[in-house]
C-alpha cells in the first residue's frame, strides 16, 4: 500500500544566512511566504543562540513551518567522542521542540568532514549507535522524529549511500518495521541530491533504495546551484519519489552570494547562482512543477 503523497515544499535558511539570529528570522520568513514557500530548515549548529519563542511566534504568523537540522562538528564524532556528541543533540532536540519543529535531522553519526581514511567498522557503527540511542528516545518522548542525511564520500567515510542509512537505521530501531510501522519508529532517511548525485548509481535507485524509510529530501544542484542547470536527473528524483509513495517534505538547499561562511566548510569557492532571487523566482516554480507533475504535490 503506498503512503498517501502530502508533501511539503520549503528551503533551508542559508539561502539567506548563516545563523539565524532574531533579525534573520523577522527578515527571511515573510519573503519565504511571499514566494510560496511552506517550510524553512534552521540550522542548530548553535542551539544556544536561537530565540525559540521569537521564531515560532514568526513562523505561526506567517503560516511557515519549522524543521531542525545539525551536523556534528569537529570532536564531537560519537566514536571519538560520544558523551558530547550525545549531550549537544540532546540540547539541540530540545530547542527544535520549543521552535515547533516535528523533528530533528542532520549528520549526527559522525562529525562533518571527518575521515578516518579506511573504510568504516563495525565498532565505529557500534559508537554512533550508542550515543544515539538517547537521543531517539528523547525524540520519541517529545513526539518527534530523527532524520539521519548520508552525505558523499568527501565529507565522511560512515554512510555514504541509501542502502547504508538504512543498514544503519534498522540497527538504530532494532527492528525492520513494516510500511505501517515506520511512524512510530521515531526515525527516517533523509536523502540529498547533491550527495546522491556523487554516490548512487543513479538518483532515483537511491530513492527506490530508501523506499518508505526517507520522508525528507535536500533537493540540491550538482554544483548546489540552480534546481535544472546542472547534472541532477531530477526527472528520475521526482519519478522515483512518486513510484516509492514518498510523503514528506522537499527542501532546497542552495547557497547563494549572501552565505559566504559556507565556503571553506562545503568548499564553495564560487557563487552557483547569482542571488538568492534567481533560486525563488526560478528554482523553486521549477521544483514545484516537478512535484506537480510527479502528483507530490
Amino acid at each position: 500500500m503506498s503512503r498517501r503523497q502530502t508533501c511539503r515544499i520549503g528551503m533551508h535558511a542559508n539561502l539567506w544566512t548563516p545563523n539565524w539570529t532574531t533579525e534573520a528570522a523577522e527578515r527571511i520568513l515573510p519573503e519565504a511566504a511571499e514566494h510560496g514557500l511552506e517550510v524553512i530548515e534552521i540550522s542548530l549548529a548553535d542551539p544556544d543562540s536561537i530565540d525559540a519563542r521569537h521564531s515560532r511566534a514568526l513562523f505561526d504568523k506567517y503560516g511557515l513551518e519549522p524543521t531542525a537540522s545539525i551536523c556534528l562538528p569537529d570532536g564531537f564524532a560519537p566514536a571519538i567522542n560520544p558523551d558530547a556528541a550525545t549531550g549537544l543533540l540532546l540540547k539541540a532536540l530540545e530547542t527544535a521542540h520549543q521552535l515547533g519543529s516535528k523533528l530533528l535531522t542532520g549528520v549526527f553519526y559522525t562529525a562533518i568532514n571527518t575521515h578516518s581514511g579506511a573504510c568504516p567498522t563495525a565498532e565505529e557503527y557500534d559508537s554512533a549507535i550508542a550515543a544515539l540511542r538517547p537521543v531517539v528516545e528523547r525524540a520519541r518522548a517529545l513526539g518527534m522524529t530523527l532524520g539521519l542525511e548520508p552525505c558523499n564520500r568527501y565529507e565522511n567515510h560512515l554512510i555514504n549511500t541509501a542502502a547504508q542509512g538504512v543498514e544503519f537505521l534498522e540497527k538504530l530501531s532494532g527492528s525492520h518495521p513494516e510500511e505501517d510501522d515506520f511512524a512510530d519508529c521515531g526515525l527516517f532517511l533523509h536523502l540529498d541530491t547533491f550527495h546522491m548525485n556523487i554516490e548512487e548509481r543513479g538518483v532515483g535507485a537511491g530513492f527506490r533504495k530508501a523506499g518508505p524509510w526517507c520522508s525528507y529530501v535536500h533537493l540540491s544542484e550538482s554544483d548546489r546551484g540552480l534546481p535544472g542547470s546542472g547534472n541532477v536527473d531530477w526527472t528520475d528524483a521526482f519519478r522515483a519519489m512518486a513510484e516509492t509513495g514518498f510523503s514528506g517534505y522537499l527542501v532546497g538547499e542552495i547557497f547563494a552570494p549572501e552565505t559566504p561562511a559556507y565556503a571553506a566548510e562545503l568548499s564553495t569557492f564560487h557563487d552557483a547562482v547569482p542571488s538568492r532571487f534567481d533560486v525563488l523566482t526560478k528554482g523553486v516554480p521549477y521544483l514545484k512543477a516537478l512535484a506537480r507533475q510527479h502528483g507530490l504535490l
